[in-house]
């Protein structure tokens, strides 16, 4: 069953996880994406498809997307819900002149209900309220 408030915590969640080591995709997705040119890439969680200029993402970085859409997948079943409820999730990391995201962004839609977004800073911290990391 879909509840927003539980929606919330998912994204935050796996906001939190994605910009952190854990995830295994910093610095190395960074880094790629820097050498492509880039400053965004998109993950979308539902479709498995990855969206970016010809971003051509290494074995490696390839990996830890699929953990992290696991990671998702656990976080779900955690709050109560599962893939049958959600219309759409992605994770969009963005990024500046570092290998570290300066931002990410979680997206999740359920069945019949407006997006929920939450940003967060490489500290993992809420956008625009940022504090010493």
């Amino acid at each position: 069953m879909y509840r927003i408030k539980r929606a919330r915590s998912v994204i935050h969640s796996l906001a939190h996880h994605a910009v952190s080591a854990l995830s295994f995709l910093h610095p190395r997705l960074g880094e790629e994406c820097l050498q492509s040119g880039l400053t965004e890439v998109k993950f979308d969680l539902i479709a498995e498809l990855i969206t970016g200029k010809e971003f051509k993402g290494s074995k490696e970085t390839m990996s830890a997307y699929n953990a992290l859409k696991a990671t998702f997948e656990q976080i779900l079943q955690s709050e109560g819900m599962d893939l049958s409820c959600i219309k759409t999730a992605s994770i969009n990391f963005g990024f500046k002149k570092d290998s570290w995201p300066s931002f990410c962004i979680c997206t999740m839609t359920g069945l019949g209900t407006e997006p929920i977004h939450i940003k967060v800073d490489w500290c993992g911290n809420k956008y625009n309220l940022l504090s010493e990391c």
